[in-house]
């Protein structure tokens, strides 16, 4: 890794586990309301 950006790839992860929660949390609130996982599929 390269020391001329430190917080470079902590806040890549950061970012990443937030979009990843944010995703799960959507699919659980969409299967709550709809029973559907993925819209359209089944």
């Amino acid at each position: 890794m390269e020391n001329s950006k430190p917080n470079y790839w902590q806040n890549a992860e950061r970012t990443n586990g937030r979009m990843a929660m944010m995703g799960f949390f959507a699919l659980v609130v969409n299967y709550g309301l709809f029973g559907w996982i993925i819209p359209g599929i089944f």
